[in-house]
């Protein structure tokens, strides 16, 4: 499997979720942005809009800001 990546834009939710399956929370909104958390494996990280979600070639999941 190749490194896939996905910059979350605040209204791509269901993208976000084919990409990081049961590992990502439900979005949710602070002072008008969106913002989700997906689990890396070494714990919560939170994703605002503009990151990139990378799903790495071993199956685990990093955010670039």
């Amino acid at each position: 499997m190749a490194m896939k990546k996905l910059t979350y834009t605040g209204t791509n939710y269901d993208e976000v979720k084919r990409l990081c399956g049961d590992r990502v929370l439900a979005p949710y909104f602070c002072m008008g942005f969106s913002m989700l958390s997906i689990d890396t494996g070494d714990g919560f990280v939170t994703v605002n809009e503009g990151d990139t979600i990378v799903l790495e070639d071993d199956g685990s999941l990093r955010v670039e800001k």
